[in-house]
C-alpha cells in the first residue's frame, strides 16, 4: 500500500476518533447533570484510577502507556469542564514545579489560580474559592515539606489523591556559564543540586527566592546571572538551557497532594495519611504504632510537627497504605483514637501513578 493510501486510512479513523469523543463527550454532560442534582463532586479520583488501570491494561502497542496517559489525562480534563468548570489552587508562578503538577493531573482544561504560598494554597480551599488545591509534601531526597504538614495541623481541608512527579533541574541563563556570579532558586532546590554545584560553580553566590520561577524572572533580567527551574520556564522568560538534569539524585521524585472538600471512595490501592495528638507520656508513641504492626497495615511515613500550642508538644502526622474504610485499618484507628487526645484522618486517597 502507498503513502497516499495510508495516510488516507489515517484520516479515516481520525474521523472517527473525533466522533467517538464528541459521543464520550455527550454521555460526560449527561453524568454532570446527574451529579448537579445529587450534589456530587465533580472530579472523581476513584473513578480516574479506574480509567486509567483499564486503558493501561488492555493496551496491546504500539502506542506506549505512557503516550495513551497522556492523550486520556488531556480527555479526563476536558471532561470535568464539560461537567462544571473548576478552579485549581496552586504555589506559582506559573511554571513552578507545583504549577506543572497541578497541570498533569488535571490538564489544560481548568482554571488555574497561582499563589504565593503553601498557606494561601490550603485557604483558597478551605474558604472555597477554589475547588482543589495542589501542594507538595514528600520529596524523595529532602523528605517531608514541613510547611505543607504543618498547614494540615491548621486547617480542615481533605486530601483527594496523589501525583507523584520526577523533579529535573535544569541551570538556565541569558550569559555563558563561566560569566556566571550568582544563582537564583529555591532553597530545597539548591539543596538537592548541593554536589553538582560544589563541583561546577563551588565560587557562585546562591540566593534563594520564592519561587523556581521567580527565580528565573529576575536572572532574565540581570547580567551575569542564572537560575535553576524546570525547563519550561525557560522558553517562558527567553533565556538558554546551560545544563539539563543537575540534580545530584538521579531518581528525584516529589509527591504532591490534591487537596479538596473530601476524600473518595475506596479502590482498593489506596493510602491513608491522619494526624494524631498524643499525649505527652512515657510509651506514646509506641502505643500509636503498635495498632498498625498488629493489623498488617505498612506505614509509608512519619512525621512529629509541633502543634504550636504548647512547648514540646507534638502530634504525628502518619502516612500508611491502605484506605480508610479498609477493615484492617478501621480496627487499627480505632486503637490509636483510645490513646490519642485527637486522631484525624487527612485524607484517602488512590495510589498514584509516577507520572513523566
Amino acid at each position: 500500500m502507498n503513502l497516499d493510501k495510508l495516510r488516507g486510512k489515517i484520516d479515516e479513523l481520525d474521523l472517527r476518533i473525533v466522533e467517538l469523543l464528541n459521543e464520550r463527550a455527550h454521555i460526560v454532560k449527561e453524568i454532570g447533570d446527574i451529579k448537579k442534582i445529587t450534589n456530587t463532586q465533580v472530579y472523581a479520583p476513584e473513578r480516574e484510577k479506574q480509567v486509567y488501570d483499564r486503558i493501561m491494561s488492555s493496551n496491546k502497542g504500539p502506542l506506549s502507556n505512557k503516550c495513551l496517559m497522556a492523550i486520556y489525562r488531556e480527555l479526563m480534563a476536558g471532561s470535568i469542564a464539560l461537567e462544571k468548570p473548576i478552579k485549581v489552587a496552586c504555589l506559582g508562578p506559573e511554571g513552578t514545579f507545583s504549577y506543572i503538577a497541578a497541570r498533569v493531573k488535571f490538564g489544560h482544561s481548568v482554571e488555574y489560580v497561582p499563589l504565593n504560598g503553601i498557606d494561601a494554597v490550603f485557604k483558597e480551599v478551605l474558604q472555597k474559592r477554589t475547588d482543589y488545591g495542589v501542594v507538595p509534601v514528600e520529596n524523595s531526597s529532602e523528605g517531608g515539606i514541613r510547611e505543607t504538614l504543618s498547614m494540615f495541623t491548621e486547617c480542615d481541608v481533605k486530601v483527594c489523591a496523589e501525583i507523584i512527579m520526577p523533579i529535573h533541574h535544569n541551570l538556565m541563563a541569558s550569559c555563558a556559564i563561566d560569566k556566571i556570579e550568582k544563582i537564583y532558586s529555591k532553597s530545597q532546590v539548591f539543596s538537592q543540586c548541593r554536589s553538582w554545584l560544589s563541583n561546577n560553580l563551588g565560587n557562585v553566590d546562591l540566593l534563594d527566592v520564592g519561587s523556581t520561577t521567580e527565580a528565573v524572572a529576575i536572572a532574565a533580567k540581570e547580567s551575569n546571572s542564572a537560575a535553576i527551574a524546570h525547563s519550561e520556564v525557560a522558553q517562558i522568560y527567553g533565556v538558554n538551557i546551560l545544563r539539563q538534569n543537575i540534580e545530584d539524585n538521579p531518581n528525584n521524585i516529589t509527591r504532591f497532594f490534591v487537596l479538596g472538600p473530601d476524600f473518595p471512595p475506596s479502590t482498593g490501592c489506596d493510602k491513608t495519611v491522619v494526624m494524631c495528638y498524643i499525649k505527652n507520656e512515657i510509651g506514646a508513641l509506641y502505643k500509636i504504632l503498635e495498632p498498625f504492626r498488629l493489623n498488617n497495615i505498612n506505614l509509608s511515613d512519619i512525621e512529629p510537627l509541633p502543634t504550636k500550642k504548647k512547648a514540646w508538644d507534638y502530634c504525628f502526622y502518619i502516612d500508611f497504605v491502605g484506605h480508610a474504610t479498609d477493615e484492617n485499618v478501621k480496627k487499627a484507628l480505632l486503637e490509636v483514637n483510645k490513646t490519642c487526645v485527637d486522631l484525624k484522618i487527612i485524607g484517602s486517597f488512590p495510589e498514584g501513578y509516577v507520572t513523566e
